[in-house]
């Protein structure tokens, strides 16, 4: 369970690293089968694989979707206790798992990922974030650093709505704007916020870096961002779905969320009962906190004079 001063670091930073919180058994079959997966998008075999241009210009494996239908590790893992008491500290209100994918880093030709925030956010029009805070679960199956194509992020640039990148290069954006690296270890789980503006370089390195991606959500979050995605969201197929990812991890013998005093699944979700936790539609709270002026300096990654 996170403290307050983890809760407050995220809220405040943009970005929370949980270390080791995935590890035995669970993270040794995840890593199995991911490989199984990544062989199969190397080789172009199967469905919903994505593909980038590598450092030497040829395209090269970087992602693959639905991995929920792929094995039940996926399912059990994405309704992991610890993992879901987390996420509702964080997120203060009922949430599901909306959308899951393995992104990787392939040995010797990592494609970069150019600087960005995730939709909707690359949108102009965002003008600040969304109250309720949304960020995506990153569950790490390698070491991820410099030297293999980790990710790089703007600390607290998530409250901010729209960020404007494109007049900066980036080289810039990596070396005169106040992004840092996130260094990660297998079994290491990152939250980041969609709002936060963050990219990686490319990697030659003979070490591969894997990541298991779950976007857990808000109802009123799908609503405001994501309601004419195809992805399912909350209702009675999204709650079996739900059940059929505990029933993943019980046939595991692995303890379930509702086994938890601290986890509830109810009519709108999962929902953290314990404490600490987050205020409803905190992030709007922490955004009226920020002058225009600041806002504006942040949105255009200007060097903020004193008392903005």
């Amino acid at each position: 369970m996170l403290t307050q001063a983890q809760l407050d670091f995220f809220h405040t930073n943009g970005y929370l690293i949980m270390r080791g919180l995935i590890g035995g058994r669970e993270l040794a079959r995840l890593q199995e089968q991911a490989d199984h997966v990544i062989v199969q998008g190397v080789a172009g075999q199967g469905k919903h694989h994505l593909y980038r241009s590598s450092p030497d210009g040829k395209t090269t494996y970087w992602r693959s979707e639905e991995m929920w239908q792929r094995d039940p590790i996926f399912q059990a893992v994405t309704v992991n206790p610890d993992l879901l008491e987390n996420i509702g500290q964080c997120l203060g209100q009922a949430f599901y798992p909306w959308n899951d994918s393995l992104v990787v880093k392939v040995a010797g030709a990592g494609a970069p990922v150019d600087w960005h925030q995730d939709p909707p956010y690359g949108d102009q029009a965002r003008e600040r974030s969304y109250p309720v805070p949304n960020f995506t679960t990153d569950i790490y199956l390698d070491h991820s650093g410099p030297e293999n194509g980790c990710v790089w992020a703007l600390p607290g640039y998530h409250l901010v709505g729209h960020v404007d990148l494109e007049h900066r290069t980036s080289d810039a954006l990596f070396e005169d704007s106040g992004a840092i690296p996130i260094e990660m270890e297998a079994g290491d789980v990152l939250f980041h916020p969609i709002s936060l503006p963050h990219g990686s370089r490319a990697s030659t390195s003979r070490q591969q870096r894997r990541i298991f991606y779950v976007h857990y959500l808000a109802e009123e979050v799908f609503a405001d961002a994501y309601r004419n995605d195809q992805k399912m969201h909350w209702g009675e197929e999204k709650r079996a779905q739900i059940e059929q990812m505990i029933d993943a991890r019980r046939a595991e013998k692995w303890e379930i969320p509702t086994e938890r005093q601290t986890v509830r699944l109810t009519d709108d979700g999962f929902v953290f009962v314990g404490t600490p936790t987050t205020p409803r539609a905190y992030w709007g709270e922490l955004s009226a906190t920020l002058s225009p002026e600041r806002v504006a300096a942040m949105k255009q990654l200007i060097p903020l004079q004193k008392g903005i």
